[in-house]
């Protein structure tokens, strides 16, 4: 099972890939098209302020247990699609990675 702070770390650490992903210092021979999908997905990837919002409403969440989740819960529903999708795109990058490394 995953924690919350994992959960957390890895989404600050997906963002990290994708933008050094974008910079050629960092990653020298990726082919223009991968750049391409990594500066494609990192566009709605969730931001930092995204995550440590997430990440701050996980803890209310947990820490008051009279919380009042009506309005919040949408908001958590709402990120934890842009998550799901953010994860997806990040799949997709990470597909088209290998494939390039993997081609003769």
């Amino acid at each position: 099972m995953t924690l919350p702070d994992e959960m957390f770390n890895s989404l600050r650490a997906a963002r990290s890939f994708l933008s050094d992903m974008l910079d050629p210092a960092v990653y020298p021979k990726l082919p223009k098209q991968v750049r391409m999908a990594a500066s494609a997905r990192l566009k709605h990837f969730p931001t930092e302020y995204d995550i440590n919002q997430l990440e701050e409403m996980h803890k209310s969440i947990h820490l008051d247990k009279n919380f009042v989740v009506g309005e919040t819960n949408k908001e958590l529903r709402s990120i934890a699609g842009e998550i799901a999708i953010a994860g997806k795109r990040l799949n997709e990058v990470t597909d088209a990675l290998q494939q390039y490394i993997n081609k003769p």
